[in-house]
């Protein structure tokens, strides 16, 4: 005997109306395990296991009007920066993009909805990626003083000898510095060094204590 499987309940709140309506046929019209609605008006009295959305500035009213909801971002254009954001300071369940493949976009669906969290091998290499520049960022922030300055100094654009001057040392020690500096951000160029420094918000100009 075919067991059968629970209904799963959707809202789909995206702004692409087309996309929105397209998907709700599909899973209404082709699937018996799912109901599909467009409707979030503010007094619909709708329960979604799971809602469907695309934008980050959508998110804190959906989760405040379905609490008990799971949530899957719908990829259809967000900064890297966007979708981290999502993922770790709202716990969104999942990432698809509009072009997955039916029978995957509906194993997500049943995945998410079972508890599971659900990224494609795009998406979480992208937070893997913010992950460790987050992880980085936080690390040069607890660099001593001498250490900030001399990154400083790099981000400015100035040669080991140029920076030694500056800060009355040898151009070896300079170096010496730089090299342990790499080391400990597992890194091998001077504009690696610069674009961590610029992405944790520190300044090219300001004098660090």
């Amino acid at each position: 005997m075919e067991t059968v499987k629970p209904q799963i309940n959707i809202i789909a709140a995206i702004g692409n109306k087309v996309l929105c309506e397209s998907l709700c046929h599909t899973l209404t019209s082709k699937q018996v395990s799912y109901t599909c609605s467009t409707d979030i008006h503010p007094e619909s009295k709708l329960t979604p296991d799971i809602v469907l959305f695309n934008s980050a500035n959508a998110i804190e009213f959906l989760q405040e009007k379905y609490p008990e909801a799971k949530f899957i971002l719908m990829d259809t254009g967000l900064k890297e920066q966007e979708i981290t954001y999502l993922l770790f300071y709202h716990k969104i369940e999942g990432v698809i993009t509009p072009d997955t493949d039916l029978d995957l976009f509906l194993k997500a669906l049943r995945m998410v909805n079972s508890g599971q969290v659900w990224i494609d091998n795009r998406h979480l290499k992208c937070l893997l990626n913010s992950t460790n520049s987050m992880a980085v960022s936080n690390h040069i922030k607890t660099f001593s003083r001498q250490d900030k300055k001399i990154v400083q100094l790099v981000a400015q654009g100035l040669k080991n000898r140029e920076i030694a001057e500056k800060l009355y040392l040898s151009e070896h020690t300079i170096k010496a510095h730089i090299s342990r500096i790499f080391k400990k951000l597992n890194i091998n160029r001077r504009t690696q060094l610069v674009s961590l420094f610029l992405e944790c918000g520190m300044d090219p100009q300001h004098e660090y204590e």
